[in-house]
């Protein structure tokens, strides 16, 4: 009986989310969310950034932290880090690895573009990602939050995977169809690409984490490698001195970029970077926690932060340069990345696919993320709880591509719009986390 009511909850739970999720897309596509969200959150720039400092400090802190994950460990080093890469940061380095530097050079404040731009990817959204993850860690071992916020975080984190999932694909999306119309002069509707990547993605789940994500995760990760290696060799002759200026500014710049004083730069792209990793950090860590099983907290922030920050320093250096070079010769910074893989005839096969299945990979994740989350870890029926999160997604990025930019820049301005209660997680997870640890050493004493 107990086991029957555990499984009715679920599906209420269930139901009342994805009513939840269709009346939120559809008040977007009425136009009720505001757009300009960065300009409301322009009060909270301060914190945001003390924020994300302080997430860094955490995570060096928890490079010491030998305190295991509940379970026992699942994957191997290799897998692991291929499902941490893909759950999300691949679609990103794909549409701004080749542009961004060339963006941000039109800006004066700018010391170093390369430098800003391995700024905005590398360290500070991990560093995000894996707080959150901590403390789930924590809550899960120890149980932490009283219920009631516990319930109210379930729905918020439920809420902003399918807000920023939804907004990602469909930049996705327009960028995988760019790529086809540039490349091959091939025109595809991109609710036609949505509902065949839905597919990939739905084949993907229905095998499981381990014979399915897993799988798709590493056959990913092999071709990025490859597509990185023929980067390299299109790279510009002045890649290796560009890399070694963007990382010396990096180190050098950090606290001038990253402490907050209002420049142009900061405001139309800094902050932004932030407030979507925050928000992004609702799926990744609750993923993260699943796939870190028997590990400990030290090898968490190492594979999570470390590891991922130093490839893809190497992959922005070498794209932005190519970006770069092509900017000095007179094109256009949104043909950039269209002109980069048009060097051999090879390398746009090999783009597409890696956007295919970086968005796929992230699907999966946030799809079994959010599956566990608003679910509790029920497991019946879980096919087709699979198919349906699938077919939600699939419903939700296809309407805001037919509906325009404009709804999806609302619906991502409502995801931002959750970050400060994201921050207000974060530090009721601090005051418990120090009032566990406190009580823990009275006791010792």
């Amino acid at each position: 009986m107990e086991k029957i009511s555990k499984n009715l909850l679920a599906s209420r739970r269930i139901w009342f989310f994805v009513a939840l999720v269709l009346v939120v897309l559809g008040m977007g596509v009425m136009g009720l969310f505001p757009n300009n969200s960065l300009e409301i959150l322009s009060p909270l720039n301060g914190l945001i950034m003390w924020f994300a400092l302080f997430c860094v400090l955490f995570c060096l802190i928890n490079l010491f932290n030998k305190e295991r994950v509940p379970g026992v460990v699942e994957f191997s080093d290799f897998a692991y880090f291929n499902l941490l890469f893909t759950l999300g940061m691949g679609v990103g380095i794909m549409v701004y690895g080749f542009n961004e530097a060339a963006a941000l050079s039109q800006y004066s404040e700018v010391r170093n573009p390369i430098g800003l731009t391995i700024n905005h990817w590398i360290v500070i959204p991990w560093a995000f990602y894996v707080t959150f993850a901590i403390f789930e860690i924590y809550d899960q071992k120890y149980n932490l939050l009283p219920n009631w916020l516990r319930n109210i975080k379930t729905y918020v984190y439920g809420l902003l995977m399918m807000l920023g999932i939804g907004t990602s694909f469909a930049l996705g999306v327009i960028t995988i169809s760019g790529a086809l119309e540039n490349v091959y002069g091939i025109s595809i509707p991109s609710y036609a690409l949505v509902v065949l990547l839905g597919a990939l993605v739905t084949i993907s789940l229905l095998r499981g984490i381990h014979r399915g994500m897993k799988k798709f995760a590493s056959f990913s990760m092999i071709l990025l490698y490859i597509f990185m290696f023929i980067m390299i060799l299109c790279a510009p002759s002045r890649t290796v001195a560009n890399g070694v200026d963007a990382i010396g500014s990096f180190l050098s710049d950090f606290f001038y970029n990253n402490i907050y004083d209002g420049r142009s730069v900061q405001k139309d792209w800094t902050v932004y970077y932030w407030i979507w990793w925050i928000s992004w950090a609702a799926f990744t860590a609750p993923f993260i926690v699943t796939i870190s099983k028997g590990r400990t907290i030290r090898s968490v922030v190492f594979y999570t932060v470390v590891v991922p920050s130093i490839l893809i320093t190497l992959y922005m250096v070498v794209g932005n340069s190519i970006g770069m070079e092509l900017l000095n010769n007179g094109n256009a910074i949104t043909e950039l990345p269209y002109l980069s893989i048009k060097k051999y005839s090879f390398i746009p096969p090999i783009f597409i696919l890696l956007m295919s299945l970086f968005y796929v990979t992230s699907a999966d994740s946030m799809s079994f993320a959010m599956d566990n989350i608003i679910s509790k870890g029920s497991k019946i029926p879980v096919v087709y709880r699979k198919i349906m999160w699938v077919l939600l997604e699939v419903l939700f990025v296809t309407v805001l591509l037919l509906v325009g930019s404009g709804t999806t820049s609302a619906v991502q301005g409502l995801s931002f719009l959750f970050v400060p209660f994201m921050i207000l997680i974060a530090i009721i997870f601090i005051v418990y986390v120090s009032i566990f640890y406190f009580k823990k050493f009275q006791i010792k004493s």
